[in-house]
């Protein structure tokens, strides 16, 4: 895997994006995992060590983060070639590769929907 923010895109894509013309349903998804991992960075790592109040500018500025990660996302993955790139990139997977990544991505987002039930 080269880019594993690629082949994350590739999973969720295959899942949500069967007939093709779904690209905001995949943007929506990959965004939300994104914006979670980093709101829960900023809340409970980067929140008490700057000493900051829950009462603050932090809400704008997570925000903030959350709009900015879905502009990205949306300026990256509604290339077509890009996203042609990627799906013919990632296709010839043989079946464990296959099978391991889809592990590794399902992983990815129970871990991401445990952080905040539990944190």
């Amino acid at each position: 895997m080269k880019n594993l923010y690629y082949y994350l895109f590739y999973k969720i894509n295959l899942v949500l994006n069967k007939k093709g013309n779904n690209e905001w349903g995949v943007i929506y998804a990959i965004s939300l995992f994104v914006a979670l991992y980093l709101g829960i960075f900023y809340v409970k790592v980067l929140l008490p060590l700057l000493q900051v109040s829950y009462e603050g500018a932090h809400k704008y500025i997570s925000g903030s983060i959350a709009i900015l990660v879905f502009i990205g996302n949306a300026k990256l993955f509604l290339d077509k070639k890009r996203v042609n790139k990627i799906m013919g990139q990632y296709q010839n997977e043989s079946g464990i590769r296959r099978k391991i990544g889809s592990f590794l991505v399902v992983i990815f987002i129970i871990f991401c929907f445990a952080l905040v039930l539990f944190l």
